[in-house]
């Protein structure tokens, strides 16, 4: 047999096993339970804010609307040039709970959002501390139901992916292959159930900690220069068998990350290799494997096995569509788009990797 049957034969086998993680992450539903909280301790709300005129106030207003009333909320305006700031002031005006932190100069070999994260740590006086992102929107009960969840856990780190909102045809072309790597890859519970550090997961947009162990730990300035600083401070807490969990968002959390094609590509520009250990060179390769692997089925391989390779793609990706809450038709129809649009994203994400000139919100976020 020749060797391009063998890896034919590799190519189904992988496929099938992604699509037994996707049904894996399916069916043990990794989401947000309602909960109830004993006592009241205090959560510090913490949201690092650049240039967020357009999202600040609704992510205000949802934290002002929470069923939980011992919060505090600090935003911290890093150095925004549009009106951040006056709106968060005109929030604080009106709210005792709600300060702005006013952003200095970045310091020597710190990146923007993890000195933010920093420096509203210190500032925080909560029992647990909810690093929030300005463009998400939380529900009445989101608050309490993640605090009752990290109490009954005990966990010292929560983490979600929120649920994702498309409006445009470019979004639909980016955002949903995220997903689907993560959730084809990963086995979410894994997060919590495995201490092993290839099962670390987190995600920035949403970090509710212990507020002891972070004080004793300062993790964002243990990461201060890593552009996935999530998926870093997931790994040290994994590396010091502290208990975490890593959930996806439904109606508790939701975003809408980007507004077209072109910043959807550029936003997941400067953290693509973190779906892959952080490897750009293994990000390429899963696209070039992606963008040959049908054609070598197919040409290569008899109709069970061809059978068997696309019924493990087009499977997983509706089931994932399903667990997230997308258009599991439409991910289906889109997917060889999707998938160039993957191509398009690795090879941009490689050419800035090699030069260490990828910017984000006017910085430089290269390495």
């Amino acid at each position: 047999m020749s060797i391009l049957f063998y890896i034919s034969l590799f190519l189904v086998v992988y496929a099938f096993l992604r699509f037994m993680v996707s049904i894996f992450n399916f069916f043990t539903r990794p989401i947000l339970p309602n909960g109830k909280v004993d006592g009241e301790p205090m959560v510090s709300v913490l949201i690092p804010a650049r240039n967020e005129e357009t999202n600040i106030a609704r992510i205000l207003k949802g934290v002002q609307e929470q069923s939980y009333s011992n919060i505090e909320v600090i935003v911290y305006d890093d150095v925004s040039i549009d009106n951040t700031a006056a709106i968060v002031n005109s929030f604080a005006e009106k709210y005792e709970n709600i300060k702005l932190l006013k952003g200095e100069v970045l310091p020597s070999g710190w990146l923007g959002k993890n000195h933010a994260c920093y420096q509203l740590a210190l500032k925080a006086k909560g029992d647990y501390l909810l690093f929030l992102d300005a463009d998400v929107e939380v529900s009445k009960w989101f608050v309490v139901n993640a605090l009752a969840y990290v109490r009954r856990k005990n966990l010292i780190l929560l983490s979600m992916f929120p649920r994702q909102r498309m409006m445009s045809c470019g979004e639909s072309l980016v955002v949903p292959t995220m997903n689907w790597i993560l959730l084809s890859l990963l086995p979410l519970r894994l997060v919590s159930w495995s201490k092993r550090r290839s099962f670390a997961a987190a995600n920035g947009q949403m970090m509710m900690f212990e507020a002891n162990s972070y004080r004793e730990n300062h993790w964002h300035e243990k990461v201060k220069s890593s552009p996935v600083e999530d998926i870093d401070i997931s790994r040290l807490l994994k590396r010091k068998r502290m208990r975490m969990a890593t959930l996806l968002g439904t109606d508790d959390i939701a975003c809408r990350m980007y507004t077209s094609y072109a910043d959807a590509i550029n936003g997941f520009t400067k953290n693509v290799s973190a779906f892959f250990g952080g490897s750009i060179v293994v990000a390429i390769l899963f696209a070039v494997i992606g963008t040959v692997g049908p054609f070598l089925v197919f040409f290569s391989l008899p109709f069970p096995f061809t059978f068997l390779y696309f019924f493990s793609l087009i499977g997983s990706r509706i089931f994932i569509s399903k667990l997230s809450e997308q258009s599991a038709l439409l991910n289906v129809v889109l997917w060889p788009v999707q998938h160039f649009a993957f191509l398009h994203l690795v090879v941009k994400a490689s050419y800035f990797a090699k030069r260490k000139q990828l910017e984000w919100k006017g910085r430089n976020v290269g390495r």
